[in-house]
């Protein structure tokens, strides 16, 4: 609550270097500040009740705004890309192979904007809690990163948001990250205070390693339809959850989940820790057509 666009940008920019088009936003009365085009600043309207009952119906309030948030993002991207919106994307995006993601609260929006606007190939959730509270079935493939599970974390967590995993028409991939806690998957790491509890036990650096390099593993195999290797990549960061439908219509049950394990997660890609704090929190990523990723 009261995240920023700028809270993932090491992410971001590791994503736009390997030929991506990364759009962040705010959230107004939901971001903790958002300068408006006529200049006025709003600011955040979203803070906790204490009642648990009341603040459970809340986060679904503002969950759905953030789904509604993304989906007409996307729509003004694709106008940018047919040149309605002058910029210097247009003609060069290509707004037909697009993701989306978020972090928190914004990686429960992007599951729901997924299940609710298809023109969403994929959906990338950043340690999110499902508040969707009519998940139906869904085409797209999901990667969900997690905080470290042997933490205290809520127990509705984990079996909710496995739930919403099986409802996905395609192989979804739940992934809990060693020593990892709820802000390692933000730029929090790089600046705040190293306390455990709160960046995690991997060092500055790891988390925006770790986010970028799984999160271009997804989107290279669903955007540029590179070989799925995604179950043999995956297992090398932490304990991976594939879920996979069966069936010939694409649905069918859940399988498994089939569990893999490797101790000691060990990144790969480039690293993060220089980049400019510029980009986003819950997020459109899309190729740039006849852009190649890099090696």
């Amino acid at each position: 609550m009261g995240g920023v666009r700028t809270q993932n940008s090491a992410w971001a920019e590791e994503l736009a270097s390997h030929g991506y088009v990364v759009a962040a936003l705010d959230h107004p009365y939901d971001s903790a500040a958002v300068l408006l085009a006529d200049g006025r600043t709003v600011r955040t309207k979203v803070t906790a009740t204490g009642d648990a009952d009341r603040d459970n119906e809340l986060a679904v309030s503002w969950t759905a705004v953030r789904a509604a948030d993304l989906s007409f993002v996307l729509t003004q991207l694709d106008r940018a890309a047919g040149g309605e919106i002058p910029g210097p994307v247009g003609g060069r995006m290509d707004a037909g192979r697009v993701a989306v993601a978020g972090h928190s609260l914004g990686g429960g929006a992007a599951l729901q904007a997924a299940r609710q606007d298809r023109r969403f190939d994929a959906a990338i959730n950043l340690d999110g809690f499902p508040y969707d509270p009519d998940a139906e079935r869904f085409p797209q493939p999901v990667l969900a990163l997690t905080q470290d599970v042997r933490l205290d974390i809520d127990p509705d967590y984990i079996p909710r948001l496995t739930r919403v995993l099986s409802l996905s028409g395609a192989p979804s991939y739940r992934l809990s990250v060693p020593g990892a806690a709820h802000l390692t998957f933000t730029d929090a790491p790089l600046y705040m205070p190293p306390v455990e509890s709160i960046i995690g036990s991997r060092g500055r650096t790891y988390g925006p390693r770790i986010t970028a390099a799984v999160s271009l593993a997804l989107l290279d195999t669903t955007l540029r339809r590179e070989p799925d290797n995604l179950a043999t990549v995956l297992p090398s960061y932490g304990a991976l959850s594939v879920h996979s439908p069966q069936g010939s219509t694409g649905w069918g049950r859940r399988c498994g989940p089939a569990r893999f394990h490797r101790p000691e997660p060990v990144p790969h890609g480039r690293g993060a820790a220089g980049f400019e704090r510029r980009c986003t929190r819950a997020s459109a990523g899309l190729p740039l057509q006849g852009e190649k990723s890099a090696s």
